[in-house]
């Protein structure tokens, strides 16, 4: 669930997603879990409300604001029904004093907050644009790789396999959705993404989320024999550099498990922010003298304003948790098997151009077209 208090309990959404089954590693993957997420996936009413409410403001915040007022509304009703008229006029000197110097607070929290959150969301950005898409590779592999040859298919199909598998070591060591997803080591030979004998082998070299560039390596020794068994007669250089890439994604995404905010700046955000607003319960109190106003539109406001651009960066903080506001790896992972199954049998390349004109003069015969077809090539001419 989103919000500060429900993250406080440990809870959280569990939106993981589940392999499909199928006889390849390929078959296993699926798009719909990915592009359910999409913005113009066209999906209808009520799915598109539940989406928007689990990620809105009075979800995140809603129930802390609402204890927030709980408790205003307590020392609210203490001073107009609990006290005397001499205690309130004590009370009343405790509100302006509070009131008084707290007033100056909110433009230094602003200054203060609005850089926290500011460099949470530049490294959350920075967290995501790390992580590789395999397109690429497989897309620049039609071009390099001979799959005329009998071992060209397997040879594209291993290599794209060891560069999921490393994507799914190094990135199950920082997301608990996709560690969920593979759970042991056993769950990846059941998906089929390495075998016994793989596992095996880089188990013998420790853990395998510390290990997870193995299969990388395993990559370049199959790209430096290409040449000589004819399933990469050329430029494999071009090859050995977008695996060289790939890693160097990964690593960019290790490496932000070991360099993280100072906690010290992240206390003392979160220290000033809710000191205020507890010092403002009293500091923020209608008194006698002045209007009265039952509900304190003002402190409403600020508390919207702050603790919920608080609430911004404590939502993207872990990018690879397991809340709607976090990097959905379990979605993106399925997705890129589908992608690489659906990119790799493309090897054949595009229809030819006479197949292509005989569709369209079939087509235009059919429509009653190819009269205008032929005169807009003869102007043309």
């Amino acid at each position: 669930m989103p919000g500060f208090i429900h993250r406080l309990f440990g809870r959280d959404q569990g939106h993981v997603v589940e392999l499909q089954q199928g006889p390849t590693v390929w078959s296993k993957g699926s798009c719909e879990a990915w592009y359910f997420k999409s913005k113009s996936d066209g999906l209808n009413w009520s799915k598109k409300w539940r989406k928007w409410w689990v990620r809105s403001l009075p979800a995140h915040i809603g129930l802390e604001l609402l204890c927030y007022l709980v408790l205003y509304y307590i020392i609210h009703g203490v001073y107009w029904v609990g006290l005397e008229e001499e205690d309130r006029e004590k009370f009343d000197k405790v509100i302006d004093y509070f009131h008084k110097n707290l007033s100056p607070l909110a433009k230094e929290m602003t200054f203060l907050l609005g850089f926290y959150v500011s460099n949470v969301v530049r490294r959350w950005w920075d967290q995501y644009k790390s992580l590789p898409w395999p397109d690429t590779l497989v897309a620049i592999s039609h071009a390099l790789v001979d799959f005329d040859n009998e071992a060209g298919m397997e040879f594209c199909q291993t290599i794209m396999r060891y560069c999921m598998l490393s994507y799914i070591l190094c990135v199950r060591r920082l997301s608990k959705a996709l560690r969920t997803m593979f759970p042991d080591n056993k769950s990846l030979i059941e998906a089929k993404v390495a075998t016994k004998r793989e596992v095996k082998l880089i188990e013998s070299h420790g853990d395998l989320g510390r290990v997870w560039w193995i299969p990388l390596s395993w990559c370049m020794t199959m790209i430096k024999s290409s040449k000589e068994n004819k399933t990469v007669p050329s430029e494999q250089k071009i090859l050995i550099d977008q695996i060289a890439k790939f890693q160097a994604r990964l690593e960019n995404v290790d490496t932000f498990d070991y360099v993280i905010l100072p906690p010290l700046y992240r206390q003392t955000v979160r220290f000033a922010v809710w000191i205020y607003f507890i010092l403002s319960l009293i500091g923020s109190q209608a008194q006698k003298d002045e209007p009265y106003i039952f509900l304190p539109i003002f402190l409403i406001l600020r508390f919207i304003f702050f603790v919920g651009w608080l609430e911004v960066a404590e939502a993207i903080e872990n990018p690879f948790g397991n809340d709607e506001d976090d990097f959905h790896v379990c979605q993106l992972v399925s997705r890129h098997l589908w992608a690489i199954g659906r990119n790799i049998s493309l090897y054949e390349g595009p229809p030819v151009r006479g197949e292509e004109e005989e569709e369209m003069e079939e087509s235009g015969e059919e429509d009653g077209g190819g009269d205008s077809i032929k005169l807009t090539i003869n102007k043309t001419e």
